[in-house]
């Protein structure tokens, strides 16, 4: 998702039907110019439909299409562009904007697949953290007189609960606001360039996140190649385009790296390799496809593969 200032978004889902809504107009015969102010009147979200009519200004100004979208490039991300520009250079916009209706639409279902998957288990915890600080504040306060009473030496975990309870109670005003400053400064470092390497990393090794963290960055990868390769985007210009959609920077500083070794003659496959992020069927994939001649639909196939393995 695109955050534009405060609470505003332009999802995915946004982009995804206004390529398919101007990719129907193109294709009715209406022009461009035509095609921008009846979508920007019936686009619910009211920071694309601005956007739209900014890049409609700037068309009747005599920017084309690409140039008016790289000035919105708060809401109409460099992948979009590029294709549409891809686009305007083989006379097929409508193509470009469909191949990128496609990618949106795959892009918001798997993130749907994964967010709704992963409600349960925030539920869960988000329940049992609740019951903790139930029992501690209101039920234990309760057997503390009675544990008196016992007179006897009561076991260590016994003790360590009630004296975290009492703790929690006496304290409760110093507490919360120190968890809060916590989770202030970890959001904000995690913005960080150490912080995106070390959430990064843990990310890749944690055995809860590997696999999804894995396989959703060369689902994306290979995607977001396929379709830029496709539209015709040269391969040193999609890589560069690809690294910076990645949200683990060690993927993206991969990409980065790829990119280079790419401008000095040596084919994609290598870098994927060495860089040891990527599964090997991706790098073997991307090597049968550059023998035969056929790697946007290698990246295809693999994208396919591992959407689904997501």
């Amino acid at each position: 998702d695109i955050k534009i200032g405060v609470g505003k978004k332009v999802k995915t889902r946004d982009l995804s039907v206004f390529c398919r809504q101007f990719v129907s107009m193109l294709r009715a015969g209406v022009s461009i110019v035509e095609a921008l102010d009846m979508l920007s009147i019936q686009t619910e979200n009211k920071t694309l439909s601005q956007a739209i009519r900014e890049v409609r200004t700037e068309i009747g100004k005599g920017s084309t299409l690409s140039e008016a979208m790289e000035k919105q490039n708060k809401v109409f991300p460099p992948m979009l562009v590029n294709m549409v520009e891809a686009g305007e250079t083989s006379g097929s916009i409508d193509k470009s904007l469909e191949r990128m209706a496609i990618q949106f639409e795959k892009s918001a279902k798997t993130q749907a697949l994964v967010k709704k998957a992963m409600i349960y288990p925030i539920v869960v915890a988000c329940v049992a953290v609740g019951v903790v600080v139930v029992m501690l504040v209101f039920v234990i306060p309760r057997y503390t007189d009675m544990f008196k009473e016992l007179d006897a030496e009561l076991p260590a975990i016994t003790l360590a609960v009630v004296g975290l309870s009492n703790f929690i109670k006496n304290y409760w005003f110093i507490i919360v606001p120190v968890v809060i400053a916590i989770a202030v400064a970890f959001h904000m470092w995690k913005k960080t360039l150490s912080g995106k390497h070390v959430l990064g990393k843990l990310a890749l090794k944690f055995p809860m996140t590997k696999n999804l963290v894995i396989k959703s960055a060369s689902s994306q990868m290979a995607r977001t190649l396929s379709t830029l390769l496709t539209a015709g985007v040269p391969l040193t210009e999609a890589v560069d385009i690809v690294a910076d959609t990645m949200g683990n920077i060690w993927y993206k500083e991969a990409l980065k790296e790829a990119l280079e070794q790419l401008l000095v003659g040596v084919p994609l496959s290598q870098p994927l390799q060495t860089c040891g992020l990527f599964p090997p069927m991706v790098y073997h994939m991307v090597r049968i496809g550059e023998e035969a001649g056929s790697t946007e639909e290698m990246l295809n196939k693999l994208a396919d593969y591992y959407e689904e393995e997501v």
